[in-house]
């Protein structure tokens, strides 16, 4: 599926910018880049290009959490299901889900996928013999639990996923049966968790060709296994192919498993056959490895990355200096109370309703948490639903 998807996407571009759109894997990884040509376009291409990669970049695109009533639900009991604890966001995502089911005053239990595919359906089929009031996945892609998933429906047992799309998500696919009961609502700013993912890899890229100038090389470390990484990257090489014509797009490809000395060997050898690369896209979870090559290269000052979700380790990286300039910022916070609100609502039958999520690139001068805070807009995210749901003080 995720070939397919891949074909189409290069098929998109080639028809939307006249450029070809090539991939071969390795550390020293791929390019591409298209040129125009006269000086007077050339400085006009780039200067529209800095427009928008500007104001892209700029943008926050998050609201307010919802205020009209939705009563907590009495008597639940719910499942967490985490992808992989040892993740930093979906261990965040999972640790903000049991606090908002506190508040609910449900009862809940966290099972870990440690990061398996095969144990994420295991998750669902525990939580279906408990006979769980509801699901909460964290991180988990529908692909992987369909079989399960479907299981919890003819049980009765709604899932809402975090950070993890359903089948009907992906571009193309628009017309798959879902199998997920609910979904957590964007509002008019994203009509799908696909549509989020794409423009937060927007985003990214704008950072990034701002950085480059519109003018110079971009290494991408992307990754493909996951598709909430692929959507993001789906919306990243667009931007760089629509916005930035004279800029050279490097992708190298990593893996999961590669987490540690591996991914920052092959880090290290990408920045060493590209030593002209002066923005780099570490993707969600740069720290495993990418920032520690960035150091080990002696590039820090020198190339300009983003990377991270929103975590407090992405700002301590960014604080100090050690491998990253910029993160690319979920109110990881937000999104879990929203899940809970989302299921609350299917318990009160009542519609979906605009949770108000969206995001905000985070550099050493904008809205840089405190030391040990992931990221939080600039209000009470938990008391915000507390008082939706008449819980607390």
């Amino acid at each position: 599926m995720r070939r397919a998807i891949r074909v189409t996407f290069c098929l998109t571009v080639l028809s939307a910018v006249v450029a070809g759109c090539g991939s071969s894997s390795g550390s020293s990884g791929s390019s591409s880049s298209s040129s125009t040509s006269g000086s007077s376009t050339a400085a006009s291409s780039v200067s529209a290009c800095m427009k928008t990669a500007t104001a892209t970049a700029a943008a926050k695109t998050y609201t307010q959490p919802p205020t009209a009533a939705n009563p907590a639900a009495k008597g639940k009991t719910i499942a967490i299901v985490a992808v992989g604890l040892s993740s930093p966001t979906v261990a965040v995502g999972a640790q903000y889900v049991e606090a908002a089911a506190k508040a609910m005053g449900w009862k809940y239990t966290v099972y870990d996928g440690k990061l398996d595919p095969a144990n994420f359906p295991v998750g669902i089929q525990q939580a279906i013999a408990a006979k769980v009031s509801g699901i909460v996945g964290i991180g988990l892609d529908a692909p992987t639990v369909t079989a399960a998933a479907k299981q919890a429906a003819a049980a009765g047992i709604p899932i809402v996923s975090v950070q993890g799309w359903d089948l009907n998500d992906v571009p193309g696919s628009s017309s798959a049966q879902p199998v997920y009961t609910v979904h957590i609502s964007f509002g008019s700013r994203y009509k799908s968790f696909a549509d989020a993912m794409i423009a937060y890899g927007a985003t990214s890229a704008a950072w990034d060709i701002e950085k480059a100038g519109c003018t110079g090389k971009i290494i991408d470390f992307s990754n493909d296994e996951y598709v909430t990484l692929e959507l993001m990257q789906e919306g990243f090489v667009n931007e760089v192919k629509q916005v930035c014509p004279k800029c050279t797009l490097v992708d190298v490809p990593w893996l999961a498993a590669d987490f540690g000395p591996q991914l920052t060997a092959l880090a290290n050898t990408a920045f060493l056959k590209n030593p002209t690369a002066v923005a780099a896209n570490g993707a969600t979870n740069p720290t495993l490895g990418i920032t520690q090559a960035v150091v080990q290269s002696h590039l820090v000052g020198k190339i300009q990355m983003i990377g991270g979700f929103g975590v407090a380790a992405d700002y301590d990286t960014l604080r100090s200096n050690t491998g990253i300039n910029a993160v690319n910022s979920w109110p990881l916070e937000w999104w879990s109370y929203a899940a809970v609100d989302t299921l609350n609502s299917y318990f009160n039958k009542t519609p979906a309703r605009d949770e108000g999520l969206g995001f905000q690139i985070i550099d050493q001068a904008t809205g840089l948490p405190a030391p040990g805070q992931n990221f939080a807009p600039p209000f009470d995210v938990a008391a915000a639903y507390a008082k939706s749901w008449g819980v607390g003080s």
